[in-house]
């Protein structure tokens, strides 16, 4: 059986059976129980069919071993895990149980292809000498700036804004605010704004940078905006709107 194959189920246990084996040397049924917070029928059950599968080694009331394939699996997994939660931590400044929580999440749906290319990024933004870090370090900077836990630098700021515009110009390309848009306009989302509260909730709205959509009410301080965006309706206060830079195309 793949690891493709493997249901997200059985990849944490074995990754369970694995970190019991390195800390106590046995991984016994009801410390798997305990850690994946299931009974303890529940876990004879799932060891039995990865025996059947060839990743794991059981018998009733023995304790669980890990075949040649499961060690391999098991080992490829926590990588990966450790990985991940290194990238969102050392990289994206993500708390240690967030990142602990969402790399388990995401692991089990990332390709190699796309785990190899986090991975050269973060080997980049690390190690690479052409930069000397100072890559990383700006991306820090921009965090602490546009999350308000240090003062916004000048630069940082201007980022964000449309005294700054525009960050992405095409031939026939033209960059404003969705809230200077006109009924009836088609733009594409190139950037959100440093307010990190209205920015998530933007995020949350399902509005990011490279959504497409078409402004059908021009909203103002007492009413919002509304755009269509993939067949669904948005609505925005005038707050949101002005921290939305908008690419239009023009005609020629």
């Amino acid at each position: 059986m793949a690891q493709s194959l493997l249901s997200e189920s059985q990849q944490d246990y074995l990754k369970i059976v694995l970190d019991l084996i390195n800390e106590k040397k046995v991984a016994r049924i009801k410390e798997i129980a305990q850690r994946k917070g299931v009974s303890m029928p529940s876990v004879t059950e799932a060891m039995r069919k990865l025996s059947n599968e060839g990743f794991v080694q059981y018998s009733a009331r023995e304790f669980v071993e890990l075949t040649s394939a499961g060690e391999i699996t098991a080992h490829r997994l926590y990588s990966k895990n450790l990985f991940l939660k290194s990238f969102f931590v050392d990289v994206l400044g993500i708390e240690d149980s967030i990142a602990e929580k969402e790399a388990c999440e995401v692991e089990h749906h990332l390709s190699v292809v796309t785990l190899d290319r986090l991975i050269l990024l973060y080997q980049f933004l690390s190690e690479c000498k052409k930069n000397d870090q100072l890559t990383l370090h700006l991306f820090k900077t921009c965090v602490q700036s546009a999350e308000g836990m240090s003062e916004i630098d000048p630069d940082c700021k201007s980022c964000f804004v449309a005294s700054n515009f525009p960050h992405r110009l095409g031939k026939s390309t033209v960059h404003t605010l969705l809230s200077k848009m006109s009924r009836g306009q088609q733009g594409q989302v190139v950037m959100l704004g440093p307010d990190t509260d209205l920015r998530r909730k933007i995020i949350e709205k399902g509005l990011m940078p490279g959504s497409v959509f078409v402004l059908e009410e021009e909203g103002n301080a007492n009413s919002p905006f509304r755009v269509l965006s993939d067949g669904c309706s948005v609505e925005l206060d005038v707050n949101a709107a002005n921290i939305i830079e908008v690419a239009i195309e023009q005609s020629n």
